[in-house]
C-alpha cells in the first residue's frame, strides 16, 4: 500500500544540445546529408548532419527505455524519445487505428497527461497532478477524510487505495496495467516509509503491512506489522479525532 499519492507529452523529449550529453559517440560528419540524394540512413544515422551538430540523428531518434517499460519520471523534460511501443492485438486494423487515434484525456482538467494516475479497479483517466491534489488532505476538513470521500474515484467512487504513476494509460482489466502496478510496487519497496523512519520507538505506520515502502529495523531485519491498512487508518483517524480535541480545550 502506498503512503504518498505519488500537458501534451511531447513525443521528441530531447533537451537542449547544450545540456544533452552525448550517448552515442559519432563516426564523423555524415557525406550525404547535405547532398541532393540525401543521407538514406536518416534517423538511423551514426554521423553528424552538420558541424555544428553534437548529436548524431541515431543519438536523438533513442527511445526511452523507462516511458516504454510504463513510466518515466522525468516526464516532458526526459532527453529521449517518448514513443509508444509496438501494439500486440487481434482486432482488425479499423479497429487498432481508433484505439490509436483515441485521446485519453485526464477527466478534472480535460488536458492529455504527461503522466498518468492510475487507479486500481477504475478505469477513469486522470493525470498525476490532478489525481494527487483530489487525494491530498490539505484544504479539506475532516469529516471528508475520515469518510474517505477523497480515496475513491472522483467519478464512479470506486475505491482505490493507491495510485500509480504510469506514462501510458491502460484500463482496467489489462493486463499491461497490473504489470505496471507490480513494477511500481516493486520500486517503492527499495525507500524507506517515512510514516515509519518518523514514528517513535513504537514503530507506526497508517498503511501497516499493506504498505508499499519498506519496514526495516535498525538491524536490517524487515519489521512486518500485524494488520493491515483498515485496522492502522481506523487507528489514525481516532488519533486525529483526539488531536483535534484537545485543539479544541486549548484554542
Amino acid at each position: 500500500m502506498s503512503n504518498r499519492d505519488t500537458d501534451a507529452p511531447d513525443t521528441t523529449c530531447n533537451g537542449p544540445d547544450t545540456t544533452r550529453p552525448v550517448t552515442s559517440k559519432p563516426r564523423g560528419i555524415c557525406k550525404y546529408y547535405n547532398t541532393s540524394r540525401g543521407c538514406y540512413a536518416g534517423d538511423g544515422c551514426k554521423f553528424l548532419h552538420g558541424h555544428a551538430e553534437r548529436l548524431t540523428p541515431f543519438d536523438k531518434s533513442k527511445t526511452c527505455r523507462f516511458y516504454a517499460a510504463g513510466w518515466c519520471r522525468h516526464g516532458d523534460k526526459c532527453w529521449f524519445v517518448h514513443a509508444e511501443p509496438p501494439k500486440q492485438s487481434s482486432s482488425t486494423p479499423e479497429q487498432s487505428q481508433d484505439l490509436e487515434e483515441e485521446e485519453h484525456l485526464c477527466t478534472i482538467c480535460y488536458d492529455q497527461p504527461v503522466t498518468y494516475g492510475l487507479l486500481s479497479g477504475c478505469s477513469h483517466v486522470f493525470c498525476l497532478p490532478c489525481i494527487k491534489n483530489w487525494r491530498g488532505s490539505e484544504g479539506k476538513s475532516s469529516d471528508i477524510l475520515e469518510a474517505g470521500t477523497t480515496k475513491t474515484c472522483p467519478m464512479c467512487r470506486t475505491t482505490s487505495r493507491f495510485v500509480t504513476p504510469s506514462s501510458l494509460y491502460f484500463a482496467d482489466g489489462d493486463p499491461r496495467k497490473a504489470e505496471a502496478i507490480d513494477k511500481y510496487k516493486s520500486s517503492m519497496a527499495r525507500v524507506k516509509c517515512r510514516y515509519f523512519e518518523r514514528s517513535s520507538r513504537k514503530r507506526f505506520c497508517p498503511f501497516g503491512k499493506d504498505c508499499f515502502y519498506k519496514h526495516e529495523n535498525e538491524d536490517g531485519t524487515p519489521y512486518v506489522f500485524p494488520h493491515g491498512v483498515e485496522y492502522y487508518m481506523e487507528v489514525s483517524c481516532q488519533r486525529l479525532k483526539a488531536c483535534n480535541i484537545r485543539s479544541d480545550l486549548c484554542g
